[in-house]
């Protein structure tokens, strides 16, 4: 199957490596990659290059997240040494999430433009409506949870966008949690009743998101990274059995 999953790792916050194991470990044999935030949400946690040298040791594929705010520009010199040092390929460039104090100056802008990313896949997120501008220098895009992400698909391809595209697909276990995700992720976007669904369905949120991958997939995305904060074993189990019906399903050729 050419569309590409990518599991978003929860970083452990803590100075061991169980948990970021276990979910390796869990998902290693249904996803095809491994995206490792750097701080998300403005909280400290085990460094992304760290953690992605450590998937590489046990031939998994990393995808590195690195953000501007909490970098200077030799601190990301660095980085990006260290990670074709390491022979990681695949690099996501992110501002990070917004912090009171102790932002750089630095900009994603800076980071695609910097000599030492040369030889590394760079990707950036894509804006929902705003022109492509600079950006065109990445090598793949990284669109919004949800199924607006078809609608950023759409936007790119009007500015001849040529290159991958990866959507974004939130697998959430309770109601609680859909509210908390939703009211902090500016852009992710669910149909009406999703939240209802929940009242007979305890796995409506899992549903959900493998309609999402479905969605995407027919609409000629390349592929999906995946947001599995609970659950996760049970979702590693609806994934894989998604991953074998599609398999199985008619090659349907993408929309042009």
């Amino acid at each position: 199957m050419s569309f590409r999953l990518i599991y978003e790792v929860e970083p452990p916050r803590e100075p061991t490596l169980t948990k970021f194991f276990r979910q390796l470990e869990i998902y290693g044999d249904v996803v095809d990659a491994f995206l490792i935030p750097d701080n998300h949400l403005g909280r400290a946690a085990l460094s992304s290059v760290v953690l992605a040298v450590e998937a590489l040791k046990l031939g998994l594929e990393p995808i590195v997240a690195l953000n501007a705010r909490d970098r200077n520009h030799l601190r990301l010199a660095s980085d990006l040494l260290s990670l074709r040092a390491f022979g990681i390929q695949e690099v996501l460039l992110l501002f990070g999430d917004q912090i009171e104090t102790g932002r750089s100056d630095l900009t994603v802008r800076r980071m695609l433009e910097h000599e030492g990313g040369a030889g590394l896949r760079r990707g950036v997120v894509a804006p929902i409506s705003k022109a492509l501008a600079w950006r065109k220098a990445a090598d793949f895009v990284v669109t919004q949870l949800g199924s607006a992400g078809l609608a950023s698909v759409s936007h790119l391809r009007a500015q001849a966008w040529s290159k991958p595209v990866y959507g974004g697909a939130a697998a959430l276990q309770t109601r609680e949690m859909a509210v908390r995700v939703m009211g902090g992720i500016p852009g992710f976007t669910v149909p009406d009743g999703y939240l209802e669904a929940f009242e007979t369905d305890p796995e409506a949120g899992f549903r959900f998101a493998l309609d999402c991958l479905d969605e995407l997939c027919d609409g000629g995305v390349d592929g999906a990274h995946l947001v599995v904060p609970a659950g996760r074993i049970r979702f590693a189990e609806m994934l894989a059995e998604w991953v074998a019906a599609r398999r199985r399903a008619p090659v349907v050729e993408r929309q042009p």
